[in-house]
């Protein structure tokens, strides 16, 4: 019998926990050509929530581009990323595509590689002169192909923030351009590391400023993810009453990964006995720290003094005031402008996230295994 909570993978129809009023504006926006910025840490479920919203959209007509730019760690493989996507996004078969990328991107040349079921292009570009003349055909490329068919359309970058480490601002400038005279096309930018989504869009001094609607993603409502578990739980005969489901809700703080790991751990404690308790949580919290404390430790080596201190002082405290001075005295931090460099530097390492204004420990796990250690 396969375990029905699943993490760590984007998921899909009934493995998703349906967030239904984000899935009905992020439509409505596509549908109004709207461009969406969606700012959330890592772990929000933010892609496998688009992938859902883009099939919706793309059975209503609309052609659909996904681009992950996690992998683009300089412009190069960022015009190879983008290609890619948009080839997998016009819809015929291989010799229409290849047709359609000949003629919008003329300077770049398809490789098609095929297996037993689908197809799939590499490109190949002179990477020794200018690349500018290929950034901008690609940046036209979705807008022709939307106005060839005479539809709507949709692009999804997925890690956005990664063209902050590219050398100079081109790509930035030259989609801010290029972009805001395309009124049948939605663009959609999506980042993890918010502190650099928020400088990208909310910096006047970047192209980006002020460029499309903020849709901040919460944590999944109290509700929906109750009723999942339980629907999860019932499914496979296996019992949770709810006074043990709002305890693995508070364990998890309703954040929507870890609450599908501690479910994962508790369905395989539980095959048995088929009923859930209270110390069978406890057990798999204790497992779950357990097994990634060897990670945990390793990461702990790595901090100085100073952030291994703060890192206690955020694990402890709920949204803290961390230039307080109650804050800093409690918790032996000194001066606050000594503690601005460590705050910096743990954001940098993705360890701490920024939330309205308030700094916590990004790891939900690695909190608790900070609490017990320390």
């Amino acid at each position: 019998m396969k375990n029905p909570f699943i993490y760590g993978e984007t998921v899909s129809g009934d493995n998703f926990c349906d967030r239904a009023l984000e899935m009905e504006e992020l439509v409505t926006d596509i549908k109004n050509s709207q461009n969406v910025i969606i700012l959330s840490p890592r772990r929000y479920g933010k892609t496998s929530l688009i992938k859902q919203v883009l099939r919706k959209v793309e059975a209503q007509g609309i052609l659909t581009f996904y681009v992950d730019l996690y992998p683009a760690i300089n412009k190069g493989k960022f015009i190879e990323i983008y290609a890619g996507a948009i080839s997998a996004g016009i819809p015929g078969g291989v010799r229409k595509v290849v047709k359609r990328i000949k003629e919008y991107l003329p300077r770049i040349i398809p490789k098609v590689l095929m297996d037993d079921q689908s197809f799939h292009l590499e490109f190949e570009f002179d990477r020794t002169g200018s690349i500018s003349p290929n950034i901008d055909d690609l940046l036209c490329a979705v807008d022709k192909e939307a106005d060839r068919q005479n539809k709507s359309a949709v692009v999804v970058f997925d890690e956005f923030q990664e063209i902050a480490n590219f050398d100079d601002d081109e790509i930035e400038r030259k989609m801010r351009s290029v972009f805001q005279n395309h009124r049948n096309v939605s663009y959609i930018f999506m980042g993890s590391k918010t502190h650099l989504m928020r400088d990208i869009f909310n910096n006047p001094n970047r192209p980006f400023y002020k460029s499309g609607k903020h849709f901040p993603l919460g944590k999944i409502d109290h509700k929906e993810l109750s009723f999942f578990a339980k629907k999860k739980f019932s499914g496979q005969n296996i019992v949770i009453g709810n006074n043990e489901l709002n305890r693995v809700l508070d364990s998890t703080e309703c954040h929507p990964y870890y609450f599908q790991m501690l479910c994962n751990v508790l369905w395989e404690l539980c095959m048995d006995s088929r009923v859930i308790t209270k110390d069978d949580i406890r057990k798999a919290l204790d497992i779950l720290i357990s097994r990634e404390s060897s990670v945990y430790i390793a990461m702990w080596e790595e901090l100085t003094i100073k952030q291994k201190n703060l890192m206690v002082a955020l694990a402890k405290e709920e949204s803290p005031e961390v230039f307080s001075k109650k804050f800093l005295e409690t918790y032996g931090l000194g001066l606050s402008s000594s503690i601005q460099k460590a705050l910096k530097k743990l954001l940098k390492k993705e360890l701490i996230q920024q939330e309205n204004g308030s700094y916590r420990v990004y790891d939900l796990f690695f909190k608790k295994w900070i609490r017990r250690t320390w």
